[in-house]
């Protein structure tokens, strides 16, 4: 290989890394800046009333949130594993997120390291009721842009889901309602932008939540079973929450589990922007 080649391969890739720098730059102003819109939806202006609830949701209640103020801001970051598909091996994740509480939405990003030196970068985010899905290939090739009412319907359920990390919102009355199953089972509904999704939530012997499952569009197939799992429940300036979840569809073929996320840090209402 001649010098004139090398020297177009180094000049190559330094362009190529220029390119990705700035790209990754752009993807975080533009986070920045939806996580600014999200923190600018106005709160509520109606107070809510007092809940009547199923039996294992007031124990959850007492147990999770007991004399707890209502938090309305929550930063959190969590490592584990995601799979991109069925075929694929688990491969590491580190994200981020914001979650408000009134009214409820959130901003999560993801990186994976899909091998050295090449990254899968996700956005998924629920605001005032509307979702988007977006992922890129070293932040510069766009893989998905997805957006329209089955988006805002998964972005809605995974809210409801993770209401178990700020436990105050799933007992606030103008957003989530709650209807007996029986025991061990009640049915949460979350009201999100004048539309409404509805899981099923399971509670352990200990009163906490086992996990939650509902049905949730999947890509263009329609409807399929979907839930998450929660473990490694752990105290945080007062909420009971979990520090595990593995999030699954149900198919017909098995349970693809695509997700094992484990909290490394969660904070509530800080004062930064």
């Amino acid at each position: 290989m001649s010098w004139l080649v090398v020297y177009a391969i180094v000049v190559l890739a330094g362009a190529l890394g220029v390119v990705v720098n700035v790209n990754r730059l752009r993807f975080e102003r533009r986070l920045a800046q939806e996580m600014r819109a999200l923190l600018a939806v106005p709160a509520s202006p109606v107070a809510p009333l007092p809940m009547n609830l199923p039996p294992p949701v007031e124990r959850y209640r007492v147990l999770a949130v007991g004399a707890h103020p209502p938090v309305r801001k929550i930063r959190l970051r969590h490592g584990g594993t995601f799979r991109t598909s069925e075929t694929r091996a688990p491969l590491p994740i580190d994200g981020r997120q914001l979650f408000t509480a009134d009214p409820p939405g959130f901003v999560w990003t993801g990186r994976v390291r899909m091998k050295p030196g090449v990254w899968i970068d996700a956005r998924d985010m629920a605001i005032a009721g509307t979702g988007s899905m977006r992922v890129l290939l070293d932040d510069t090739i766009s893989i998905a842009d997805a957006r329209g009412p089955e988006i805002d319907q998964g972005s809605a359920l995974r809210l409801l889901a993770e209401m178990v990390w700020f436990p105050t919102a799933l007992f606030d009355s103008r957003t989530v309602t709650w209807s007996a199953i029986d025991a061990t089972h009640a049915r949460a509904t979350l009201r999100s932008g004048g539309h409404d999704v509805t899981g099923v939530f399971e509670f352990g012997a200990d009163g906490l939540p086992l996990g939650m499952t509902a049905e949730r569009y999947m890509d263009d197939s329609g409807l399929h079973p979907w839930g998450g799992v929660y473990r490694d429940w752990r105290t945080v300036a007062g909420l009971r929450i979990p520090f595990e979840a593995d999030v699954s569809w149900h198919l017909a073929a098995g349970t693809f589990t695509y997700a094992r996320w484990h909290i490394e840090s969660i904070t509530y209402d800080e004062e930064r922007t």
